[in-house]
């Protein structure tokens, strides 16, 4: 069983590990691009 308390912690600290996953993603497919788009010229 989870309380409120247990809730305000867990929350936040889930929210930032998946913001940070999500931005980890997001860089990985942008160098992806840059790095084909260089291959092609």
């Amino acid at each position: 069983m989870v309380d409120a308390y247990s809730m305000e912690v867990l929350v936040p600290s889930l929210a930032m590990i998946a913001g940070m996953t999500v931005a980890m993603i997001w860089a990985f497919v942008k160098v992806r691009e840059l790095m084909n788009e260089d291959q092609e010229k």
